[in-house]
């Protein structure tokens, strides 16, 4: 991600008060990359158990439900 696009979002993400902020972008190889920006260092391991936590509840649903996302997301438009 290009440093005019961090602050684009830091500007956005400021509108609305916020001033930590992370976008989690997944690729069909299960890779996954992480973006964020925090104001205060202290707040990663809380974001870390977090982000863990999340991601275990989504698993669990996909297998609960064998859910496909193959090209669900695709076919919804790109912004």
């Amino acid at each position: 991600m290009d440093k005019k696009d961090l602050e684009a979002i830091s500007k956005i993400v400021a509108k609305y008060g916020y001033v930590e902020w992370t976008l989690v972008g997944f690729t069909p190889e299960k890779d996954y990359d992480i973006f964020s920006y925090f104001t205060d260092p202290a707040v990663l391991p809380v974001f870390k158990v977090v982000l863990v936590s999340i991601l275990k509840t989504l698993e669990e649903y996909l297998q609960k439900h064998e859910y496909s996302y193959d090209g669900t997301l695709m076919n919804a438009g790109t912004c």
